[in-house]
């Protein structure tokens, strides 16, 4: 939050300005080896929420994108990641783990002036994984 509050007080903000973090479901599912990442996680949505609270008048968004399991060097780091990848890909109704492309076009999605809107939400882009 302070690195928000500095440009702010900087005043480097556009008008419409985005702020936005990613999350994982590690921030609600216990996995092996993530603990200090899952703590991390669940401060940063909370702190989020607040950023998107105390922003918004002056036109700043703030929302979270929680990533389904997504193919990176960072999930290839997590102790346990080929358990981790096989339960996605059988829970995943699409059939496939998340692409990086994916939370990309989101992030694309979440710029532009129809999504002004949207404040303060912790959005899924995992084609339905969090949901099976």
């Amino acid at each position: 939050m302070e690195w928000v509050q500095d440009i702010f007080h900087r005043g480097l903000f556009a008008e419409d300005s985005r702020v936005l973090s990613l999350t994982s479901e590690g921030n609600a599912i216990a996995w092996r080896g993530y603990a200090a990442v899952a703590a991390a996680k669940a401060v940063l949505e909370s702190v989020s929420r607040a950023m998107a609270l105390e922003f918004a008048p002056f036109g700043i968004r703030v929302n979270v994108i929680q990533a389904g399991v997504t193919e990176t060097a960072a999930l290839s780091a997590i102790p346990g990641n080929r358990q981790i990848r096989a339960n996605a890909a059988l829970r995943n109704p699409m059939g496939r783990l998340t692409r990086p492309e994916d939370v990309a076009n989101v992030i694309y999605l979440l710029c532009r002036d129809e999504a002004a809107w949207i404040n303060g939400a912790l959005i899924r882009v995992d084609g339905g994984e969090s949901i099976a």
